[in-house]
């Protein structure tokens, strides 16, 4: 299987073993009653399996290896898994005593058609062709760089190398045939990113090992793009921010920004931000309502208004909020202060007590945000900010959160402050950095428990 293809089915791997092992449990009671109605017991615990499967399977880390998709490494990495899988099945029935409403040979013969079925789907992806298109900006000019383009452009015809940037050492590439169009040194990348006509999905770094590159300026100019970085290795130069081994169309290289959103686990926390997003409007459909009318009543104006942030990866979206300031004054992007004349009356409350955020449960269930994750900055806060901070723009390598590990933390409100812009960047780096469905967990409970106000909310 092309190593592009696999990476982009690593991410549904997750609901696709769930649903071969589904279908594994009913073949067996297929074979095992031929002639018989489906009893209720039976397809309780199959549903049960789906949902054990799709949270199980990728905390014991069966999607980790980069030949998770392979029909056979793929099925020995999820094994443990699948073990975990059906002893929580077999422990649920001992504590309802209803082991006894169930078919021994069904269970053994669920068992025995799991590993199968396991592989079926990955066989059937391996003959796959690949058709995602790649736009790639490498970071260097020398041999590496130029022969990591050359087996890029004729490994998969969707590999696009928009072009090639000198790094700090390197020696002039006039009268060099390069592989790829130069388009300047490695400190205009900040410019060519933000550029009217820059549509980079990926950056590639391939110094040569002849040039001494300190890693103090790479630092600086990589944290300032939300774009995944993928390095290709001399592995010299390996003491730069998080990083990940990959394996991209036959080359090795370094993810130096990697999170563990980034696999299948994100598809597992998708999965949990719609399912509750969706639960919680219908339950707060009323207060959503009643918050609309009030506003409303209080004020000229919509009862909500969308702004400009960054999303996942950096692109700009578009949130939902209660309008809790006049109309007049909406174009001022200040950060609110305390008694600022902007605020209404009912906005002072909502913006006290977060509840202005609310409709934000429509961009998570639209997949723009999560339920957890760093709290998204007004736009002209972050172009501030990035140039004083050099990992700043880290945090916007996930989706922006309604809550975050910085807000319940105490980081609320005005960040007026270098240093506490800064602690609320550490809270959030460390999110990023050690994400889990459990801490996930614990954020929304704690948000839940000692709720969303606090002194600094204006």
């Amino acid at each position: 299987m092309a190593a592009s293809t696999s990476t982009r089915l690593t991410a549904y791997a997750p609901p696709l073993d769930a649903l071969a092992l589904v279908t594994a449990g009913g073949i067996s009671w297929l074979l095992r009653f031929p002639d018989a109605n489906v009893g209720a017991p039976y397809p309780i615990a199959l549903l049960l399996a789906f949902l054990l499967a799709i949270i199980l399977l990728p905390l014991t880390g069966a999607y980790r290896h980069p030949h998770c998709c392979h029909p056979v490494r793929g099925v020995v990495a999820a094994a443990p898994g699948l073990l975990l899988v059906f002893a929580s099945l077999l422990a649920i029935a001992m504590l309802t005593k209803s082991t006894a409403e169930f078919s021994r040979l069904w269970m053994l013969g669920w068992v025995i058609l799991s590993v199968p079925g396991l592989s079926v789907w990955r066989l059937f992806a391996s003959t796959l062709p690949t058709s995602a298109s790649r736009r790639i900006l490498m970071l260097g000019t020398g041999p590496l760089a130029c022969a990591t383009v050359s087996h890029l452009q004729s490994r998969q015809p969707q590999n696009q190398v928009i072009g090639m940037l000198a790094l700090p050492g390197e020696p002039e590439t006039a009268g060099l045939r390069l592989p790829a169009t130069f388009l300047g040194h490695f400190t205009e990348l900040d410019e060519l990113l933000n550029g009217a006509d820059s549509h980079v999905d990926e950056l590639w770094l391939a110094p040569d090992g002849a040039s001494a590159i300190p890693d103090t300026v790479l630092q600086s100019g990589l944290s300032q793009s939300s774009l995944p970085v993928r390095y290709v290795p001399d592995l010299t130069v390996l003491r730069m921010l998080q990083h990940r081994i990959n394996d991209v169309d036959g080359l090795t290289v370094i993810e130096l920004n990697a999170t563990p959103l980034d696999g299948p686990e994100g598809v597992v926390k998708a999965l949990m931000d719609r399912t509750l997003a969706a639960v919680a409007l219908l339950a707060l459909s009323p207060l959503l309502v009643l918050i609309a009318a009030l506003v409303r009543l209080d004020s000229p104006g919509p009862a909500l208004f969308k702004q400009a942030r960054h999303g996942g990866g950096g692109r700009i979206i578009r949130v939902f909020k209660f309008r809790t300031m006049h109309t007049a004054r909406n174009a001022d992007t200040r950060q609110a202060s305390r008694n600022d004349p902007r605020v209404t009356r009912i906005g002072r409350f909502l913006r006290r007590s977060s509840l202005d955020e609310l409709p934000q449960l429509f961009n998570v269930l639209q997949g723009d945000m999560s339920l957890v994750g760093p709290r998204p900055h007004p736009l002209e806060l972050n172009d501030q900010y990035r140039k004083r901070l050099d990992t700043y723009m880290q945090r916007h390598r996930v989706k922006p959160g309604l809550t975050g590990w910085a807000q319940i933390n105490g980081c609320r409100g005005a960040t007026e402050t270098l240093d506490k812009m800064q602690k609320r960047l550490e809270y959030d780096l460390y999110y990023i950095e050690n994400w889990s469905i459990w801490l996930d967990i614990k954020i929304l409970a704690k948000t839940a428990l000692l709720g969303w106000s606090g002194r600094n909310a204006y």
